[in-house]
C-alpha cells in the first residue's frame, strides 16, 4: 500500500516501513507499526476473550508443565518417525 508523503511525515514513517491497518465500520485507520502496541492489543483482546468465556489463565508453573509436556511429545514423535525410515 502506498502511503502519501504527507501522511508518512505525520506518522514518522520511512519508505518501506510497515503500517498497521484497521477497519472500523466504514473507516480505515492507518497507524505506524509499533510491535509493542500490537502486543498490548493482542494481550487485551486475549484477556477480554478469556474473561468473556470464563477461562482462567495458567499459572507460571502450569505453563511450564504444559510447555515441557508438549516438547516431550514432539521429541517422541520425531524419534518414532526416525525409526520408521
Amino acid at each position: 500500500m502506498t502511503v502519501p508523503v504527507a501522511f508518512r511525515k505525520k506518522l514518522g514513517l520511512k519508505p518501506g516501513e510497515q503500517v498497521f491497518v484497521e477497519i472500523r465500520g466504514e473507516e480505515v485507520i492507518v497507524r505506524k507499526n509499533n510491535w509493542r502496541e500490537n502486543l498490548r492489543l493482542v494481550q487485551a483482546e486475549s484477556q477480554a476473550h478469556m474473561k468473556k468465556h470464563g477461562i482462567k489463565p495458567l499459572t507460571d508453573e502450569e505453563l511450564d508443565i504444559a510447555i515441557n509436556q508438549a516438547a516431550q511429545q514432539a521429541a517422541t514423535r520425531r524419534y518414532q518417525r526416525s525409526l520408521e525410515k
